[in-house]
């Protein structure tokens, strides 16, 4: 036990900031090795595209550097290497998945400052919170639900001042069991929310990205929506019910807490006009994702509904310098030239025969061995970053096994949203943690049952129900 503490206390000695240069050694020679070693499978370009996969995948996965630098060292090193000229590179820039994200992060922005997203959190929380269970389910639904249109962990982050005031109100300790229902049920709701549209998180629009970029094909905003909604509905149900264990046998006043809220509520005082111009806008914009996703494109309708949002006043620039998290932009532009160097090169190819081919015998088990990687892969690093790095190689694999590159596709990304345990796999679970209400032990053990749920419940829903829709795997 005295050296696992010690092992311990030294792994978070080198993961400290200074000592970020002996990851990069590391990383440098993660490069060395895969350029050294003899691989007849791999051209000389496809070896030099698996280097710069190996440092990237490394990065990403030991967060040694935020991920938008680590996206500029990508970018430094295609050019660089040869697998691909500067204009080739940087022109994924203007890739539409990276607009979309875009015009999507920016519309977040008057959401949250305009107070819509508070007043919409107080609302249903006082509105249905009338006993504990339904407190707890108000709290998971309205996380789900706001996390259609925004990321989640955007979300998370809007609900946890109200959360907290909420518990606090009616009396809960840190270490009970009412705290850590409110709170996983905040982490839980926004995650299982952000698989449901394109809006929930960029990784979806990332995938898409990729998915056009290698095959030509696509998915609209309600194909994805009716594709993913029955695993959506099925695990908030279970989520529910765990959370219903979770809090049993606590007892807390409600009272007090609906107090805090009614009082939060009136400060907002009525309904203004850049709230309601807000909730024109957004709505006028999902519609058009909608029915004119495909003939406009995603990234159009998502720039429209910006420029709108501008034009009325409803957004300020400098509030949207604040609010957007502009380093995204350089980790999936970064993302899309990998995976288009990995793909071009025949390295995802190669790559994808040499892990996986030998034990998959049809297209069912190549698609439940990617779903298997994504999850648990997504526990080690960002959903984002584990959905660039896989889907250059599932993409390769879907087309040797005749699985359908959208049911692939989906394979990867819903999957990826299933990060219920760790801190690094979602923001979500790092800011419940923060509470002081959710120890990390906690969130892996409770979010363990969660994920395996969500597994089988994937699977089958992948195995039983796309087909109904002319998408088989």
């Amino acid at each position: 036990m005295k050296i696992s503490k010690q092992l311990r206390a030294r792994w978070r000695t080198l993961r400290q900031p200074k000592y970020r240069w002996v990851w990069c050694l590391v990383a440098a020679g993660i490069y060395g090795l895969i350029l050294a070693l003899p691989l007849p499978e791999f051209s000389t370009e496809g070896k030099l595209s698996l280097a710069v996969f190996g440092v990237t995948a490394f990065l990403w996965g030991t967060s040694t550097l935020p991920l938008a630098v680590t996206g500029l060292i990508v970018l430094f090193l295609i050019p660089v290497s040869g697998t691909l000229d500067h204009s080739a590179t940087y022109s994924y820039f203007g890739n539409r998945a990276v607009f979309f994200i875009l015009g999507a992060f920016i519309l977040a922005s008057p959401i949250m400052r305009s107070g819509l997203s508070t007043r919409l959190a107080l609302a249903v929380v006082s509105r249905f919170g009338y006993n504990q269970n339904a407190l707890i389910g108000s709290i998971l639904g309205l996380a789900a639900a706001m996390s259609f249109v925004i990321s989640s962990h955007a979300v998370a982050a809007m609900l946890f001042p109200v959360v907290l005031q909420v518990v606090q109100a009616a009396g809960a300790k840190p270490g009970g069991r009412f705290g850590l229902a409110a709170f996983l049920a905040l982490a839980w709701g926004a995650g299982i929310g952000g698989m449901a549209t394109l809006l929930g998180g960029a990784r979806a629009a990332l995938a898409l990205g990729i998915l056009r970029r290698t095959t030509g094909l696509d998915i609209t905003f309600s194909q994805w929506v009716i594709l993913s909604l029955p695993l959506v509905v099925l695990l908030l149900l279970v989520a529910y019910g765990l959370l219903l264990r979770i809090g049993k046998g606590t007892a807390v006043s409600l009272a007090s807490a609906r107090k805090v809220l009614e009082v939060q509520g009136r400060q907002l005082g009525p309904i203004r006009g850049r709230e309601a111009g807000t909730i024109v806008v957004v709505v006028l914009t999902v519609v058009l994702w909608i029915f004119k996703g495909t003939t406009w494109g995603l990234d159009t309708v998502a720039l429209l509904g910006v420029v709108l949002s501008f034009v009325f006043g409803l957004a300020d620039w400098q509030e949207v310098e604040e609010d957007v998290n502009w380093g995204i932009f350089l980790m999936y532009g970064s993302a899309i030239a990998l995976s288009a160097i990995l793909r071009d090169t025949g390295a995802a190819s190669a790559l994808a025969n040499n892990l996986l081919a030998n034990w998959i015998n049809s297209p069912l088990v190549c698609f439940v061995a990617i779903v298997t990687i994504i999850i648990f892969l997504t526990e080690g690093m960002s959903n984002g970053a584990a959905v660039a790095v896989l889907m250059p190689i599932a993409l390769v694999l879907a087309e040797q096994y005749g699985v359908d590159a959208r049911a692939m596709t989906l394979g990867v990304t819903l999957p990826s949203g299933l990060a219920f345990m760790l801190p690094v796999s979602s923001p979500t679970i790092a800011i419940v943690i923060n509470s002081g209400y959710v120890s990390p032990s906690t969130a892996f053990r409770r979010g363990l049952w969660l994920k395996l749920i969500g597994f089988v419940l994937f699977i089958a829903m992948a195995k039983f129900y796309w087909p109904l829709f002319d998408l088989g795997v």
